[in-house]
């Protein structure tokens, strides 16, 4: 997986190559899929050989799954060294994590994993890859969330990296400006992907590990075997994540932010015109 290089790609292919981290499923999967489907050659990086297998069976020419884990420093740099020589377009940063609860009583250690695959992880992919992206004046799509803008209670850990994330592409997109290279971050609302099944259950096995305080004070969310009362019934399909990704690719002039879902625009609207009294009130 990930092994060799692809002569069967063409000089057009080679200019218009895309990184998708965290493709094995979900937003990540889907936004592969639309790119690749789009005419990008797309590099969609995954953890496991079952997943490889998985996205290969597409049967896409335009899709190569690729071994990449961002929190490894080893699976970056491999990565970077097969792609030596090689044109890269675009780097979608999209591998993501969700742990769920009261801040008082997460493990730090959960914690610190969270800004781990949320935070660092994207970090060292972009010092590992922006090289690339600058001699092609290429472009970065970060994968971002309503909780980078708005902190939900019980998903402080999550909120927070993502906020971090949303400093982080500030930041970049100033720095990157003179290189000719855009930087774009996504804001999707409430998405049916499987990492909200994910987080819940570990949110479930986290709550069993919970001193009884932390029922007394907080209740239990888990224990139904649903979402615990997080988050509106009503979901996104990851498609709409993925266009908005391929918007931010092709656009001629791509936007610092882009929305996704009706959630997310009518959130966006009352952060802006409600104080803080208010929202906390509506959320």
């Amino acid at each position: 997986m990930g092994q060799g290089r692809h002569p069967e790609m063409t000089e057009q292919a080679e200019a218009k190559r895309v990184l998708v981290s965290g493709a094995s499923r979900g937003i990540g999967r889907h936004c592969a899929m639309a790119l690749a489907d789009a005419g990008f050659q797309v590099l969609a990086g995954v953890r496991s050989e079952a997943a490889a297998a998985e996205l290969a069976a597409q049967g896409s020419s335009a899709l190569q799954p690729v071994h990449l884990d961002i929190t490894s420093r080893g699976s970056i740099e491999a990565l970077a060294a097969e792609l030596d020589g090689h044109p890269l377009h675009g780097l979608v940063n999209n591998a993501g994590t969700a742990v769920l609860g009261p801040l008082e009583f997460l493990p730090i250690e959960e914690i610190r994993q969270e800004f781990e695959v949320n935070l660092f992880g994207h970090i060292a992919v972009l010092q590992a890859f922006l090289p690339k992206l600058r001699a092609a004046r290429g472009r970065v799509v970060n994968i971002s969330s309503i909780s980078g803008f708005t902190g939900f209670p019980f998903f402080g850990a999550y909120a927070a990296s993502k906020f971090a994330m949303e400093g982080l592409s500030d930041a970049l997109r100033r720095e990157l400006r003179a290189a000719g290279v855009s930087v774009s971050v996504i804001q999707p609302g409430n998405i049916d992907t499987g990492i909200w099944e994910d987080s819940f259950n570990k949110g479930k096995a986290l709550e069993d590990r919970f001193p009884e305080e932390a029922v007394r004070v907080y209740g239990r969310r888990f224990q139904d075997g649903g979402s615990g009362g997080y988050g509106p019934a009503r979901k996104s399909s990851p498609d709409a994540v993925a266009a908005a990704v391929l918007q931010a690719m092709t656009d001629s002039t791509p936007r610092g932010r882009y929305l996704v879902g009706r959630d997310a625009r009518r959130l966006a609207r009352l952060k802006r015109f409600l104080p803080d009294a208010l929202l906390d009130r509506f959320i």
